[in-house]
């Protein structure tokens, strides 16, 4: 299975926060065009992920799981705002083949200028158009999240920069929502899509250290108190 390589780089300064890929060969921009390929929307669609996760509890357990996930468009709902609106069928797996369990519905929104997500009732604008390095929105204008983990803006990072996928190398972007690290919490919550494709490499990590005894600032490693670090690795995909 494909692990895709990236390299988190926390830089505290007022430089920023920068997510880095190890792949540095760069496609011509008039083969990038809006970007829109990054992010297809069809119906018939589906992309199977494996998810790798860890939860950190407050009693010190820590617990590992592994299955899969698959996402399919399966039809057109109706248009909001001019836009359509696709139904966005999830299920889940302790196979990459199957069988498969309906887990819940979601939508997708395609617009001229970005697509919308509502994963489990929550909408984050995943993407604006037209991508372009250091291009940033409000991830989470449509929803109430601004002071969560998954905290505005999105950025747009490394875009055409290729990744090996399946032996094949392919233009990619990375949209990072949120990568931050101090001695009270650490987040990692961003996105990697490619080129004609779409989302092949999420990570959703948020930990919290314990802040009982001892500073945690002064010490290399903080305690872990509790959180979860989920990564989501595409696969396969296809048109069904």
């Amino acid at each position: 299975m494909r692990v895709f390589k990236i390299l988190f780089i926390f830089i505290t300064s007022s430089a920023g926060l920068f997510l880095v890929s190890c792949q540095s060969e760069d496609l011509k921009p008039n083969q990038i065009d809006s970007g829109k390929a990054y992010y297809p929307v069809q119906i018939g669609k589906f992309w199977v992920y494996k998810v790798d996760t860890i939860t950190y509890k407050f009693d010190g357990s820590i617990q590992k799981g592994t299955y899969f996930r698959k996402e399919r468009i399966s039809d057109s709902l109706y248009r909001q705002e001019g836009a359509l609106v696709y139904r966005l069928e999830i299920s889940k797996s302790l196979s990459e083949n199957g069988p498969w369990n309906s887990s819940s519905i979601w939508n997708l929104r395609q617009d001229n200028d970005k697509i919308i997500k509502t994963e489990e009732n929550i909408p984050y604008v995943k993407v604006r158009f037209p991508l372009k390095n250091g291009a940033i929105w409000d991830g989470n204008v449509f929803n109430i999240l601004q002071d969560s983990a998954r905290i505005f803006p999105f950025t747009v990072q490394n875009l055409g920069v290729s990744q090996t996928f399946k032996q094949e190398e392919i233009a990619s972007v990375q949209v990072l929502q949120k990568v931050d690290s101090n001695c009270v919490n650490k987040s990692a919550f961003f996105e990697l899509y490619l080129f004609n494709i779409g989302l092949a490499y999420m990570r959703n990590s948020f930990i919290e250290y314990s802040q009982d005894g001892d500073d945690p600032c002064s010490k290399p490693i903080p305690k872990i108190e509790q959180g979860y670090d989920n990564i989501f690795t595409l696969v396969s995909h296809g048109s069904e």
